[in-house]
C-alpha cells in the first residue's frame, strides 16, 4: 500500500496518483476526517486499522512508501483529539523502515532563519536581513538601504495567516517596506522578518527529489516585489529550464541533508552574477514549474513510491 500526505488542491499529486492507478493507494488531505478504529500493538505483530470518508478498513501496517507531501491526519473532534491523532499516527509511521519521500509538516517546522543560517554557513549567499519587533531599529536598516533597492518583509513561519478577535491577516505574500508603511507604524510590534531587497537578474525555483535536482529560471517583466503574483498574468512572466552551477547544486544539496530533507523546493535569485538563497519549502510548488519545463518528475515520484528507483 502506498500513503500519501497531500494538501487539498494539488494538481501536482493528481498526476503522480495518474502514475499509480494499479496501485492501493491511500490519500489523506487536509480536511479529510480520519477515524483510528484500532492499533494493536504485541510482541508478534502489529496492526494500526483506520478509516476516512471514502475508505474502511486501513491497516496502515501494510503501509510500503510514504509520500509527505502537506497535509495532516485530523479527527472529527477537538483540537486535544486532533493533537492525539497527530501523536499516534506520527510515532506508528515516521520510525517504520520504509522507503519515505518528504517530511511531516509536524516533524519539520519551516524556519527561514535556520534555513538561511544553514545556507550561510555552506557559502550560499543570502540578502542582508533583520528580526526585529522595534521601530528605531527597523527605521536604521531601512534607511541603509532606502537609496539601494529598499527593504521588504515576509513571514517567518509557514503558516499563511493570523486571526485575533477582530481580523484575519493574511502572511503569504512578500511586500515592500515604503514610507508611508515606517510611518504608520508604532513603537514596538510583533517580532517580523525583514530583509534588503535583491533586485534579480531572474528567480529560480528549484526541484529536489532523491539527489536529483530540476531548476526554473523566471523572468519577470515588471518591477513586482512577489513573484507569485505574476501567475494572475503570465504574460508578465516566461518560464524556461535552468541548469545552476555544480557547485551551487553541491551547497543547496547539503542544506538539504542537513534538514534531512530528500524532497521540497528551493527559491533562489540570480543578480550581479551571484546567486543568492532564499528559503526551502518541504511541500513546494512544483506542478507549474514540472508542467512548463516538461519534467514529468511525477513519473519519478511514482517509481520512488513503488520502490522501482
Amino acid at each position: 500500500m502506498i500513503l500519501i500526505y497531500s494538501k487539498d488542491v494539488d494538481d501536482f499529486t493528481n498526476n503522480v496518483m495518474d502514475y499509480l492507478e494499479e496501485d492501493f493507494v491511500v490519500r489523506i488531505g487536509e480536511c479529510d476526517q480520519v477515524t483510528i478504529e484500532a492499533m494493536d500493538i504485541s510482541n508478534e505483530r502489529s496492526s494500526y486499522i483506520l478509516k476516512t470518508g471514502y475508505e474502511k478498513n486501513i491497516d496502515l501496517e501494510k503501509t510500503q512508501s510514504i509520500w509527505f507531501n502537506g497535509g495532516c491526519i485530523n479527527s472529527s473532534g477537538t483540537s486535544y483529539e486532533n493533537k492525539c491523532y497527530e501523536v499516534l499516527n506520527d510515532a506508528f509511521l515516521i520510525q517504520k523502515s520504509i522507503k519515505k519521500i518528504g517530511k511531516r509538516i509536524a516533524d519539520f517546522e519551516t524556519n527561514r532563519l535556520d534555513m538561511m543560517l544553514e545556507a550561510k554557513e555552506q557559502g550560499l549567499k543570502i540578502p542582508h536581513t533583520l528580526i526585529t519587533g522595534n521601530k528605531e531599529k527597523l527605521k536604521t536598516f531601512y534607511d541603509t538601504f532606502v537609496t539601494k533597492n529598499g527593504i521588504i518583509s515576509k513571514r517567518i513561519l509557514d503558516t499563511l495567516y493570523y486571526q485575533d478577535n477582530e481580523y484575519r491577516y493574511n502572511f503569504n505574500l512578500t511586500f515592500q517596506i515604503t514610507s508611508e508603511i515606517l510611518d504608520k507604524t508604532p513603537d514596538e510590534f510583533a517580532l517580523s522578518f525583514f530583509q534588503e531587497r535583491i533586485i534579480a537578474d531572474f528567480e529560480i525555483r528549484v526541484i529536489y527529489i532523491n539527489t536529483t535536482f530540476y531548476s526554473t529560471a523566471m523572468y519577470l517583466f515588471d518591477d513586482r516585489v512577489d513573484y507569485r503574483t505574476a501567475f494572475r498574468d503570465m504574460s508578465n512572466i516566461r518560464m524556461v529550464p535552468f541548469k545552476l552551477p555544480a557547485v551551487i547544486e553541491e551547497k543547496l544539496e547539503k542544506v538539504y541533508k542537513k534538514f534531512n530533507l530528500n524532497y521540497g523546493s528551493a527559491d533562489l535569485m540570480y543578480s550581479n552574477g551571484d546567486y543568492y538563497f532564499l528559503e526551502i519549502n518541504p511541500t513546494g510548488q512544483i506542478s507549474f514549474i514540472n508542467n512548463v519545463c516538461n519534467y514529468n518528475i511525477e513519473s519519478k515520484v511514482a517509481k520512488i513510491l513503488k520502490n522501482e528507483e
